[in-house]
């Protein structure tokens, strides 16, 4: 099984900033996106159906195109067989990004735990 989130991104939206603590595989469902890597020189576009491995261990800068982006990020990929990850890894560093999301934007957050029905 493997765990698969959906994001959008907008024109106007500030450049955003992940640090991968393991691989990922990224695909654009729509739109365009602009990827760069820490330790990578190039710059790349990814247009709707083109794909990218991401490297575990590195900062990925992510931004949108004209249109917009909407993209899959996947846990694993071609790197992730030789490393298996647990799910709850990648869940744990998700909520770190979207905690760090809603903090730029100003938005209060809370853990599961301090939530009551």
């Amino acid at each position: 099984m493997r765990e698969i989130r959906i994001f959008e991104l907008e024109h106007q939206e500030p450049v955003q900033t992940w640090r991968l603590a393991q691989p990922l595989q990224l695909h654009v469902s729509e739109g365009e996106l602009w990827l760069t890597m820490e330790g990578d020189s190039g710059d790349y576009w990814l247009r709707k159906g083109e794909s990218f491995e991401l490297a575990g261990g590195t900062a990925v800068h992510l931004s949108a195109g004209q249109a917009g982006a909407r993209f899959v990020l996947a846990l694993g990929g071609v790197t992730a067989a030789a490393r298996p990850v647990e799910a709850q890894g990648f869940a744990a560093a998700l909520a770190g990004v979207v905690r760090e999301w809603a903090g730029r934007a100003g938005w209060r957050t809370r853990a599961a735990a301090q939530i009551r029905a």
